[in-house]
């Protein structure tokens, strides 16, 4: 065998084994977020209803949202800075948080402003947004 062809056989196989070592060093970071909503709404004979993001009605008497933000694997995101924008002004947050240690976020929305309210979550370059219609 002519010594071009072993040096190049060689290579090969030290560059196959580089990437092999090479994507078992490198730890999985990537995790999804999920994020949900939990709207208490008051309903027409005064009692409290728990609606979701999707089941929520139009004009609803809301009393409270709770946001809930967890990664795939179920670990509850701890401690994320959470954005809410109200309709209307999309570059400016119109309240600031971080959620519990459970992932939670609590808020009651100012009724008076209708619309697309935007929920964005944020923690250690991982994030997720929401909108509610209000």
């Amino acid at each position: 065998m002519r010594l071009e062809a072993r040096v190049k056989r060689h290579l090969g196989r030290s560059l196959d084994l580089i990437l092999l070592l090479g994507t078992l060093a490198v730890p999985a970071l990537a995790h999804e977020v999920g994020l949900r909503a939990l709207v208490q709404a008051r309903g027409a004979r005064g009692e409290s209803i728990t609606y979701s993001e999707s089941t929520l009605p139009q004009n609803a008497q809301i009393i409270s949202v709770e946001i809930i933000a967890d990664y795939s694997t179920g670990e509850p995101m701890a401690g994320a800075q959470v954005l809410i924008f109200a309709p209307g002004n999309p570059g400016v947050p119109w309240r600031r948080g971080t959620s519990d240690r459970q992932g939670r976020y609590r808020f009651t929305p100012d009724l008076s402003r209708r619309g697309r309210w935007t929920i964005r979550v944020e923690d250690a370059g991982h994030s997720s947004f929401m909108n509610l219609m209000i």
